[in-house]
């Protein structure tokens, strides 16, 4: 096929076509129905199962936001002071990763529903039959989405999130007349813990599990590999060499050999503070005395 290509509007030359008529109509007819688009329509339907349901300490709201990462679109949910006042440092802030909430709370949801007391406590004055109907609903699998859905607010603050269910909500799940349930029943209240990674909290419901950081971990037994090597004679530059790392590397990770044995033993068993670690003791040092290890890391 060949292909007419204009210059100037007044000269027309005739060239062999580098795409066939046909597909480039088709695409031509693709860009214009997409151009009609709005921009971020493609994210307007993805709206936060949360939004206005959440809220800190000081009633201030979260409101969802979002981030890239590595290319990746990653969802928050994130005070609302940290968005009407950047200006100004806002220490306690919080700055959530939505799916990790929204996976956390419908578990806490998911798993209060199933208890098995959980129709006599949720129902007021009910009669047997009641009873077996609502706990055959409870016990029915639900998605993420629809747990979600039963919540009306989240506050967190003090160590205790508290978590109230929509009772019409619940109502309209359970298939009963909202007048039958136990509003105080509808009232969650859980311990949690919070876990630092960067700016981001990682929010944890209920008894936690000790969770190790097996990054630190690691890179303390490379600390005490690159120690050894030191004390045999070697090098930074040979030790470097040797592992094919960067001499800045080598050193940062060679303090860490320095821990308390204590404090190793703590980190390995998950029971340190969960800003301990190895970007916090590459950035702020510390020093080779337990003693004075041990009460800077009691502040975190």
């Amino acid at each position: 096929m060949r292909g007419a290509l204009g210059i100037r509007a007044r000269f027309t030359r005739v060239c062999e076509a580098i795409i066939a008529t046909d597909v480039w109509d088709k695409a031509q007819q693709l860009l214009i129905a997409n151009s009609s688009k709005e921009r971020g329509a493609k994210h307007a339907n993805q709206t936060s199962p949360l939004a206005g349901k959440l809220f800190d300490e000081t009633c201030d709201r979260l409101t969802p936001s979002h981030g890239r990462k590595n290319g990746k679109r990653l969802r928050y949910n994130i005070s609302q002071r940290l968005v009407t006042e950047r200006s100004k440092t806002h220490p306690s802030a919080w700055r959530l990763p939505a799916d990790q909430l929204e996976t956390t709370l419908a578990n806490a949801v998911a798993k209060t529903l199933r208890k098995p007391d959980a129709a006599l406590e949720m129902t007021v004055g009910p009669d047997a039959k009641d009873v077996q109907q609502i706990a055959e609903k409870l016990q029915q699998d639900r998605t993420t989405e629809q747990l979600l859905k039963l919540i009306e607010r989240l506050e967190v603050g003090g160590g205790v999130a508290t978590i109230k269910l929509d009772q019409a909500e619940v109502s309209k799940t359970l298939e009963c007349d909202d007048a039958k349930l136990n509003s105080s029943a509808l009232r969650l209240e859980l311990p949690f813990q919070t876990r630092r990674r960067g700016v981001e909290l990682k929010l944890l419901l209920g008894d936690v599990e000790p969770e190790i950081d097996h990054t630190l971990v690691q890179n303390i037994v490379k600390a005490r590999r690159y120690l050894s090597f030191i004390k045999e004679g070697l090098t930074i530059s040979e030790i470097a060499a040797k592992k094919g790392v960067s001499k800045r590397r080598i050193q940062d990770l060679t303090n860490l050999a320095l821990l308390a044995p204590d404090i190793i033993e703590a980190i390995t068993s998950g029971e340190t503070p969960p800003g301990l670690t190895t970007d916090y003791l590459i950035k702020h040092r510390f020093s080779a005395n337990w003693s004075e290890q041990h009460a800077q890391f009691a502040a975190l």
